[in-house]
């Protein structure tokens, strides 16, 4: 009876430790995925490419305080109305993003929530701001559904 129980502990511990692996793994994954998001954001933004831009979030996508002096809410129609003034700002500013860093990273099913200390430089100086990203899978593609700059809103 001890070595049934023992197999039988053993063989759980086992399944739990593999469970725990995989979704890891899983997660790293998503991670990686998120990076190149944010790898293409960086570039769309640098180079003023506007489709480019538009096309790293969802068409309902919520953002809030977005680095072009404005401190409302902007859906995603507006916001992308919105992109030629920003861009004008940008250039005259000569407005960068530089590097990021992931600070914190939640995976919950299809969304994610990274929140990302990024790098930039403009005419003035060189900062850095904290936005917090909600990411969904839209089909194979993980894109932005909300952008908040500031104070973590978790």
């Amino acid at each position: 009876m001890k070595k049934i129980s023992f197999i039988l502990i053993s063989a759980l511990l086992l399944m739990s430790v593999a469970a725990f692996a995989f979704a890891s793994d899983e997660t790293e994954a998503v991670r990686d995925r998120i990076k190149d998001v944010l790898f293409e954001y960086k570039d769309a933004y640098n180079l003023r490419d506007f489709d480019a831009v538009k096309a790293l979030y969802t068409s309902d996508a919520l953002i809030m305080s977005f680095p072009c002096n404005s401190k409302e809410e902007l859906f995603f129609d507006k916001f992308s109305e919105d992109l030629p003034r920003c861009s004008s700002y940008w250039v005259n500013q000569a407005f960068k993003l530089r590097l990021f860093k992931i600070t914190s990273f939640e995976l919950s099913g299809k969304k994610c929530t990274a929140r990302v200390l990024w790098d930039y430089r403009d005419n003035s100086e060189r900062g850095k701001f904290t936005p917090t990203f909600e990411f969904v899978l839209d089909g194979n593609q993980w894109k932005i559904a909300k952008e908040v700059y500031g104070r973590n809103p978790s």
